[in-house]
């Protein structure tokens, strides 16, 4: 399933299983054990890959910091999603906590997002 500017699912507080960053090939795969279908509204308990690809840009926001830094300079390894959304120009927003316990703001300007 290929999704673009909108999100059928959700993976809001699903601990991640595992998680594999490409940033020379602007790619991320994150492994999770289940997700929330929006459509359908219920739970999907069963083992997923998300792959978010061939963005644009790429920054990121550490903790409270007002500041965008380049994703690389950020970038950790994630333990949990809290959120995310579209905005209206086409930038993925997602809150991240990751393992070592930061909490980073990432932002992937037209991504291509699937699910599999």
């Amino acid at each position: 399933m290929i999704m673009k500017n909108k999100l059928a699912y959700s993976f809001d507080d699903e601990p991640v299983s595992k998680f594999c960053c490409d940033l020379d090939n602007n790619k991320i795969e994150i492994y999770f054990k289940g997700y929330f279908d929006l459509i359908e509204d219920k739970y999907i308990e069963k083992s997923c890959v998300w792959s978010i690809e061939n963005w644009k840009e790429a920054k990121s926001r550490i903790g409270d910091d007002t500041k965008l830094y380049d994703l690389t300079k950020s970038v950790g390894i994630f333990s949990l999603i809290l959120y995310m959304k579209y905005s209206e120009d086409d930038v993925l927003e997602m809150l991240v906590n990751t393992v070592d316990n930061r909490y980073i703001t990432i932002f992937l300007k037209e991504p291509i997002l699937k699910l599999l």
